[in-house]
């Protein structure tokens, strides 16, 4: 039980971390320290410490031993590998998904999109990217990977933040939106080919507004060749990427 307990409140740490670096609500570069989230969550420093070392493995903090630990800057290199892991993914499983689909798949696409809508008419881009997410999940769990969903969901938080910042620019997001509706007249036709073209388009229009978003937020970008960011010392523990 003991175990249980800690293993809950690592978790509830790391869940809270997680969302607000992803959510940019900790910004890219900013300092962090296992004393102030302890006293923050009124936790002790363990689940703390193996928060940290979760979201180290996921290059979304870098811990400097013995100086400082900061909110990882948006690593471009990483986002890139990240597109191109989204795209084989989801391209797997539009063909499952449309050999298992249901009605209820439209309707929660449809659902899905009449969110989003209202959370631009809203200007609450987190929950713009929230309901983004969802959109996608159907497909992946219409097609029968959860587990592929939860890859994705672990490994992509360089690449959530930029599509963060992109909604930020309300002209993208309402080209996201337009693309949705595009992907779910596909889906409604059961038109694979298309299917797989509009996702490849979708999840790859974000590598054309790279340079768009280094001008506007040039502080939340790694410089390019700045040195591997992941390599973290955690009492002898490597981190590093392999």
């Amino acid at each position: 039980m003991v175990i249980y307990q800690q293993n809950s409140v690592q978790n509830s740490v790391y869940g809270a971390l997680r969302k607000s670096i992803i959510n940019l609500n900790l910004e890219p570069g900013a300092s962090i320290s296992e004393k102030e989230v302890s006293q923050k969550y009124n936790v002790s420093r363990t689940p703390v410490r193996e928060a940290f070392i979760h979201l180290a493995k996921e290059g979304l903090i870098q811990v400097i031993p013995q100086r400082e630990t900061l909110i990882s800057r948006i690593d471009l290199e990483r986002v890139n590998q990240e597109f191109f892991l989204r795209d084989v993914l989801e391209s797997a499983v539009l063909e499952p998904f449309a050999a298992r689909r249901q009605p209820r798949h439209v309707t929660e696409l449809e659902a899905c999109i009449e969110l989003q809508e209202q959370a631009l008419r809203d200007e609450d881009f987190a929950e713009f990217v929230l309901q983004d997410n969802a959109f996608h999940r159907v497909f992946f769990l219409g097609a029968g990977e959860p587990l592929a969903w939860d890859v994705l969901e672990s490994q992509c938080g360089h690449y959530y933040r930029v599509r963060i910042l992109t909604t930020w620019l309300t002209d993208i997001a309402v080209n996201v939106l337009a693309q949705h509706r595009e992907i779910l007249r596909a889906v409604k036709k059961n038109d694979v080919p298309a299917m797989c073209s509009l996702f490849h388009a979708h999840v790859y229009k974000l590598s054309n507004e790279e340079s768009l978003l280094r001008k506007q937020f040039p502080s939340y970008f790694a410089d390019p060749g700045a040195g591997d960011a992941f390599n973290v010392d955690f009492g002898g523990l490597s981190l590093g990427k392999h």
